[in-house]
Parts: structure tokens; C-alpha cells; sequence
């Protein structure tokens, strides 16, 4: 299986961190929606990996096609957070109350980001940082493999088929 390699300064680990804890955070989002199993490979194996990497200087991670591809779609989501998150405050009048739907989320942005306590405005930059560590993913790579993965299989679901049921097909 075709795996392929990031290396992370401290800062993009934490927004990799971010991305995967929101990820994890909405429920199903570990289950393929083809065949509603949860993926033998998801962002749950890299959540354990980068936690142990926060420190680091610079961090290495070894991602499969699906796991690219739930990543990219875990930053997408959570730029869009990052880019409502000071506006919460000037709406509701109140910095007590969560400012995101996702579980978690506030306390995991603060504690891997302790300036957004003192000023929220600050998640506007991380979303600007985020949205630029999104493009640098291999992501047209990694959905073409998923492709031929999936036609791979379908091949052989297909070459599966008894011959003798001809009116199944």
C-alpha cells in the first residue's frame, strides 16, 4: 500500500492535531460511507501517532491515500471554525459559552494554542496557516489511488460473480 510521507514543523503538527481531533470529534466520521465499516486505516491510528509528536521539532508522518483524504477534509472543516470563531464572541456578547459545535473543540484549540485564549482573533491567522498546509497535500495523488483501489475492486467483485447466475447480472 502506497503511504506518503509528511514532515511537519511543531506548528503544522498542532494544526494536523487540531484537524484530526475535530475529525474524531463528529460522529461516523471513521466509517466508509460505501460500506458503513470503519476504515481498517482512519485518522483514530493517527491521533495516537501525533500525539506523541506535538514536542518535536519537526515531525515525520506516513499517511495511506484515505487517510490524506479524510485529513484534507478535516482541515476544510475546520477552517471554516477557525474563521467564525472570533466573530462567536461580538454576536453572543459572551466568551463563556462554546464557540464550536464540535465537542471538544475549544479546549483542544487552547490547549494547542494558548494564545487563542487572549485573543481569539488570533484563529484567523491559524486558519490562513491551516488553509496553506491543506494545499501542500498530496491530495490529487492520493484520490487517485482510492480510485483505482475502488475499480481494483469492483474488478474483483465482479470476476467473483458465478457464471451460471446470468439473470443476477
Amino acid at each position: 500500500m502506497t503511504r506518503f510521507a509528511l514532515r511537519l514543523p511543531q506548528h503544522q503538527t498542532r494544526l494536523v492535531a487540531l484537524a484530526v481531533s475535530y475529525h474524531l470529534a463528529r460522529p461516523g466520521s471513521e466509517l466508509d460511507p460505501e460500506t458503513l465499516a470503519e476504515y481498517s486505516e482512519g485518522l483514530a491510528d493517527v491521533h495516537a501517532i501525533i500525539g506523541e509528536r506535538l514536542d518535536i521539532d519537526t515531525a515525520s508522518l506516513e499517511l495511506t491515500a484515505i487517510q490524506i483524504t479524510l485529513l484534507s477534509s478535516a482541515m476544510s472543516s475546520v477552517i471554516s471554525e477557525l474563521k467564525t470563531y472570533s466573530l462567536v464572541d461580538t454576536m453572543s456578547g459572551s466568551s463563556e459559552r462554546p464557540r464550536s459545535a464540535a465537542p471538544g473543540f475549544d479546549e483542544r484549540l487552547r490547549s494547542l494554542f494558548p494564545e487563542v485564549a487572549s485573543d481569539p482573533a488570533h484563529t484567523q491567522v491559524l486558519a490562513e496557516d491551516l488553509m496553506m498546509l491543506r494545499r501542500e497535500l498530496p491530495l490529487k495523488r492520493a484520490k487517485e489511488l482510492l480510485d483505482e483501489q475502488r475499480a481494483a475492486a469492483q474488478v474483483e467483485a465482479k470476476s467473483k460473480k458465478r457464471w451460471w447466475r446470468f439473470w443476477s447480472r
